[in-house]
């Protein structure tokens, strides 16, 4: 055998018996040149071609070594697609061996548990004929986590048409499946976040029970690591424990020996590095005073880490889709009216003098507040008049949601904040009546912290007292990322204790409660639902009716409004789009009343632009989880509602604009039919209050069926010529496109003519090369990088600044994380540290004056970014969201040969040609610049564009109505582009 090894390593070309064909499924190349077995419990590694044909990997059935092949053996090209970082196994093997002891390093239970079982059992004491379950915390789903590592198989799930079915059964398993193959695929993400190898922790004496480690990139990591997160520590040497032993003579001691132990700790927070420091991670470190002796010289000590997400999101969804599948069939009938809608619910209008809106001034006791002193266009009246006959005309049956809808800047949370105040008797409504007291409560959520946040401010403008608000936390929220101008609407405790519940004296007073659709679930923990209130006060009514002691902490308040109307009157979900449908679930499942009887039931509400970014999963499930439940509606097929149309979302096709009785798109968004007598259930906003006119020209066309309008464009010419003027130095850092544009003269077009327009919109084209780093951070499949790119924004950004724009009114934006990154980098070593730096995702739901978009990406992997959900070719809804940031200033970077291989963005190129604003780099087709507009139609919709295509070329050339109205061509139809 040594001699047959002799002979193999002193071959000539060794190479030359891998590249026989066979088997090369069990060879593949790593980075810097070397070669791994593929499979996945073999991690054989090897730079020499001689040592991999002599490797028999055991892990294969029937490991065999003739045939083994493997392609020429060379370095990865910095372009290509990297696999996961290699892991030797001397290194892997570490958390595969076993243990000897797990310690737990967690601190014990937050408080805010103790306050859920008292408020539970105190909002409404037990009463004879009560049931004592009412007065306790429900059942929760808790799912264990699972600590081996292993590979997770995928397992398919059944789905059920969520567009057809309507069975309560299917839609729960559907759910379910989705849910737990989500969470299997961000374990399996969170593997590559492990460190093997020997890693050192930072003790602060400040903070005795947490410690600290250093890891190159972990803010920027997609899924991203989240508190709660489970830490799984080995130290790389094995410790001296104590353990019972028993001597031969019967005699029972402790006796010291080496222990491989694992310490299970909890994520505490992660933050970011300034100035060049690494990314830290903080975890809980309360070990007891015998393992702290035991783990002696922590601090210079080594050690591996590895990560597992939580559970606590999906086991709240998981309670909310438990509690629906517990509903009787009755209750379940009742509960398919807001989820699967059939007709809609005939309200008694409002009279002449209900329809009136108050403004500004003529608001009694108005405070100095912009929410409630502008006044709303007429769409957005309708909203606040939809929901105000709701509330006047209460029904005891569940109706279906209402919904506003539209881009960003049309004003929906504006709507919302007045509608708001609107119920709550603030704008000299009919709900203000002095005579009768205000039962109105309102359960406001939102997917994320930072719109609940915002929410919470500008509703404390509009007069509520900081007793009406109430902003709920859950107990482990650190208290340093919550804004100073929130923390006055919290219930706070200490630093160990975290944030509380108010007491039930002060939920009585509450009018506004805002939280997280996940962090609902607290309510529905300690029985803070519609339902267990009700019936808790029907129950108490007797009690309460002969009761006059002082200790009842308001109850009788409590009773009679539980009795008259619901606890939480009205529900409104804001940025319903980007929740999935199982998180909206959770604060259903706190409004619903699906019972039958007189009682009146709680008005739901949400707001939202399905037509931007939607949740953010990373398993398959795109049809259930990667889609919210305001676009589900939205999509459900008019046939079921007695319309007779294909699509409730407005038209996919041209053919669908024609639409009987449709006289604009307001009637084409809506998931019922017109009829007589109904009432409208969804207010489609088109008019647009920020940014600049050509930043809504191509969305309109391309997202909003060319429906956009621009209410602010007027006010702003002070300003655009400003920003204009602030665009010039931009401009001077490169010269713009010269190419021709063949078309014959009978197919000239006004609208197509090359007339440089001034508009504060700018691209500039680079060929630049991009590299992916996901080995080097922890940026995975999104880490791509252009170092052209980068620092031509870099000089863009300077140029800005020295110009006199503040850095604060500048965003840097990418869709890859590797590149927002460098971005960062490069701006920090110019002293630009006040840029904001992030990914589309961080800037969802904000403005900034000034952006630059770098479209990073230079090679064509169009189909791999698509199949991965990276980037912004062929992804339609990113797309959107880029176009829509800015308020002033719009500027993108990046390939045009690769763009113009998307049809959206090709359709976007040709704008910015013909209207002057396309700089920097042409196209180079061919080695032939040209833009054929020979033959080409005029289209108002990028819908339009795409039925009229032939053979995969375009015929028609998206113009929107905004453009036509706003171009101008004062230099001439025909004018070259460098004469203009």
């Amino acid at each position: 055998m040594q001699d047959a090894r002799s002979k193999r390593s002193r071959r000539k070309d060794p190479l030359e018996k891998l590249r026989s064909p066979g088997m090369d499924r069990y060879v593949r190349f790593a980075a810097k040149g070397a070669m791994e077995c593929k499979h996945p419990h073999c991690w054989y590694r090897t730079k020499k071609p001689a040592k991999m044909l002599n490797h028999v990997c055991t892990a294969h059935p029937n490991p065999s070594r003739e045939g083994v092949v493997a392609r020429e053996l060379k370095p990865l090209d910095a372009s290509a697609v990297l696999g996961d970082s290699f892991v030797p196994a001397s290194q892997k093997k570490i958390f595969l061996q076993n243990i000897d002891d797990r310690w737990n390093a967690c601190r014990g239970p937050p408080v805010m548990e103790t306050l859920i079982q008292k408020l539970s059992h105190e909002m409404i004491p037990w009463t004879p004929g009560l049931s004592k379950d009412l007065f306790q915390p429900p059942a929760c789903h808790e799912m264990k986590p699972d600590l081996t590592l292993i590979s997770r198989p995928t397992i398919s799930c059944g789905k059920a048409d969520l567009d057809e079915t309507s069975s309560i059964s299917e839609y729960v398993s559907t759910f379910r499946s989705a849910l737990m193959e989500e969470h299997r695929a961000k374990c399996k993400a969170y593997e590559a976040y492990t460190v093997y190898s020997a890693i050192r922790m930072t003790f602060n004496p400040k903070r005795p029970h947490a410690v600290s480690i250093a890891m190159n990139g972990i803010s920027d990591a997609r899924p991203g690591l989240s508190v709660g997160d489970i830490v799984l520590i080995r130290p790389i040497d094995p410790v001296m424990t104590y353990v019972r032993h028993l001597y031969p003579n019967g005699m029972v001691g402790n006796i010291r020996r080496p222990s491989h132990i694992e310490i299970e700790t909890k994520v505490l927070s992660i933050n970011r590095g300034r100035r060049g420091a690494l990314d830290t991670v903080t975890f809980d470190w309360c070990l007891g005073p015998e393992k702290a002796k035991a783990l002696t010289n922590a601090s210079t000590r080594s050690f591996a880490v590895r990560f597992i997400p939580h559970s606590r999101a999906t086991d709240k969804c998981m309670t909310a889709l438990d509690w629906l599948e517990g509903l009787n069939e009755l209750q379940q009938s009742l509960v398919q009216g807001v989820l699967f809608p059939v007709s809609a619910p005939v309200v008694s209008p409002l009279k002449f003098e209900q329809r009136q809106l108050l403004f500004g001034s003529d608001i009694p006791n108005v405070v100095g507040n912009c929410e409630l002193k502008e006044p709303l266009n007429e769409k957005q009246s309708d909203f606040v008049r939809m929901a105000r006959a709701r509330m006047l005309d209460a029904s005891n049956v569940v109706r279906p949601p209402i919904i506003l809808t539209g881009p960003a800047g049309v004003g929906k949370t504006k709507t919302l904040i007045y509608t708001i105040a609107d119920l709550l008797g603030l704008t000299g409504s009919p709900c203000s009546s002095e005579e009768t007291k205000n039962p109105n409560r309102i359960l406001l959520c939102a997917p994320s912290h930072l719109a609940c946040n915002v929410l919470t401010t500008r509703l404390a403008a509009i007069g509520l007292e900081n007793t009406q608000i109430f902003r709920l936390f859950e107990a482990t929220r650190p208290i340093e990322t919550i804004p100073m101008n929130v923390l006055p609407f919290t219930c706070q405790g200490n630093s160990a204790t975290g944030f509380l519940l108010p007491p039930p004296s002060s939920w009585v007073k509450l009018k506004v409660v805002v939280c997280t659709c996940l962090d609902a679930h607290i309510l529905f923990k300690s029985r803070m639902t519609n339902s267990v209130i009700r019936t808790k006060a029907e129950g108490f009514h007797s009690f309460l009716a002969q009761s006059h002691s002082q200790d009842l902490l308001g109850y009788e308040v409590v009773e009679n409004d539980a009795r008259s109307y619901p606890f939480f009157t009205h529900l409104f979900i804001d940025e319903g789009a980007q929740a999935t449908e199982p998180e909206l679930l959770i604060p259903l499942s706190c409004v619903l009343d699906p019972s039958v009887g007189s009682h009146p039931q709680c008005e739901i509400a949400i707001c939202g632009d399905p037509r931007q970014l939607s949740p953010q999963i990373y398993s398959n499930n795109f049809d259930s989880l990667g889609r919210s439940f305001l676009e589900r509606l939205l999509r459900r097929p008019v046939t079921a509602l007695g319309g007779g149309e294909a699509s409730l979302l407005g038209p996919v096709k041209s053919s669908d604009l024609i639409v009987e009785g449709a006289s604009s798109l307001v009637d084409l968004i809506r998931y019922y039919h017109k009829c007589e007598g109904q009432e409208q259930l969804t207010i489609f906003l088109t008019e647009n209050y920020r940014g600049h006119i050509s930043h809504l020209m191509m969305p309109s066309a391309f997202f909003y069926f060319d429906r956009l309008t621009s209410a602010s464009h007027s006010k702003l010419s002070t300003d655009d010529d400003y920003w204009t003027d602030k665009l010039r130095s931009v401009e001077m850092l490169s010269k713009p496109v010269e190419m021709t544009v063949p078309m014959s003269p009978a197919s000239q077009n006004e609208l197509l003519a090359i007339c440089r327009q001034p508009w504060p919109v700018h691209f500039c084209g680079v060929r630049g090369e991009d590299r992916n780093v996901s080995i080097e951070n922890f940026a995975t499949t999104d880490g791509w990088q252009n170092l052209e790119e980068a620092n031509l924004i870099v000089d863009m950004v300077k140029a800005l600044v020295a110009d006199g724009v503040d850095q604060a009114l500048v965003g840097v934006m990418s869709a890859f994380r590797g590149q927002v990154t460098l971005m960062r980098q490069l701006l920090r070593k110019e002293d630009l540290f006040n840029v904001n730096v992030g990914t589309i995702e961080n800037f969802q739901g904000a403005e900034t004056p000034v952006v630059i978009f770098s479209i990073t990406r230079a090679i064509d992997f169009v189909k791999h970014d698509v199949a991965n959900r990276i980037g912004v070719l062929g992804r339609p809804k990113k797309a959107n969201v880029a176009m829509t940031r800015a308020k002033n200033l719009f500027i993108v970077v990046g390939n045009p040969d690769l763009l113009w291989k998307d049809d959206m963005w090709r359709q976007w190129l040709r704008f910015m040609f013909r209207n002057g604003r396309w700089y920097g780099v042409g196209l180079d087709q061919w080695h032939e610049k040209t833009i054929s507009l020979d033959g080409m139609e005029v289209v108002a919709t990028m819908s339009e564009a795409e039925e009229s295509r032939c053979g995969g070329e375009d015929k028609a050339v998206v113009v929107s109505t905004l453009e036509k109205i706003n171009r101008t061509t004062r230099f001439g139809m025909r004018n070259d582009l460098k004469q203009a």
